[in-house]
């Protein structure tokens, strides 16, 4: 493997900066364009306290508190915000500002604080709080910016085969994301304190499609911290691949 050296990381050139924005923190990763068998690199990584009203602050100390996110890299930028809507791509292109208004319907937010992303025929919007799209685009213009569950269900769906529910678990959250083939049926983050609430969600959502768990492949993956529950889980619904 290459032995990375000061000049190395010094080199903005051959880094992406990958930051990774949630409501109660940060972690800020560089990863190797040139070497892409080097781990990502840490850089920082920020807590807060969960307020939405503070999170545009919150989100723009941590920045100026760690100037090195300032350099010149190409940066990537994944926002974890529960509150996603997929739209089948056909209507949010029917006119100017379809995402928004069909965003509008379901969540409260400002027209200008709704940031979307797409992946061929599906759209996702998301707005995580007030004033934080305006600050990410003035602070890493060109940056690519996309949402968790967008990002998840673009690369799950690449390789997908037949009916499955994919797991995805992190400490407090889990997504639950079902697709049929390269379709996708149903994207959804969701809270977890106890074991039993994931299994719940994984058995709730089949039954929500009518389908019978025995027809559905569960792939469990994440939550390293907590291998015993992710084991429990697997016993709760049954067949599964991890």
């Amino acid at each position: 493997m290459y032995t990375l050296t000061a000049a190395d990381f010094a080199d903005t050139g051959q880094w992406r900066l990958l930051l990774k924005i949630g409501v109660t923190g940060m972690e800020a990763l560089l990863e190797n364009t040139l070497h892409p068998e080097i781990e990502p690199q840490p850089l920082c990584g920020v807590k807060w306290e969960l307020n939405k009203d503070a999170l545009r602050q919150n989100i723009e100390d941590a920045v100026y508190n760690n100037p090195r996110l300032l350099d010149d890299f190409a940066t990537r930028i994944i926002l974890y915000d529960p509150r996603t809507l997929f739209i089948p791509t056909v209507i949010a292109e029917e006119r100017a500002g379809a995402e928004e208004e069909l965003y509008q319907k379901v969540y409260v937010a400002e027209p200008h604080d709704i940031m979307t992303d797409y992946d061929r025929d599906l759209t996702a919007a998301w707005s995580m709080a007030p004033g934080v799209k305006g600050f990410l685009m003035r602070t890493f213009p060109g940056a690519r910016i996309t949402c968790n569950l967008m990002d998840q269900v673009r690369e799950l769906r690449k390789n997908n085969e037949g009916l499955t529910i994919y797991a995805i678990g992190r400490p407090g959250e889990a997504d639950i994301i079902m697709l049929e083939g390269r379709n996708l049926i149903s994207a959804s983050t969701h809270e977890w304190v106890h074991t039993d609430d994931i299994a719940y969600l994984v058995v709730n959502l089949t039954e929500t499609y009518g389908y019978k768990l025995e027809e559905v492949r569960v792939v469990l993956t994440g939550a390293e911290s907590d291998t015993q529950a992710w084991k429990h889980i697997a016993g709760r619904v049954g067949r599964v691949n991890s």
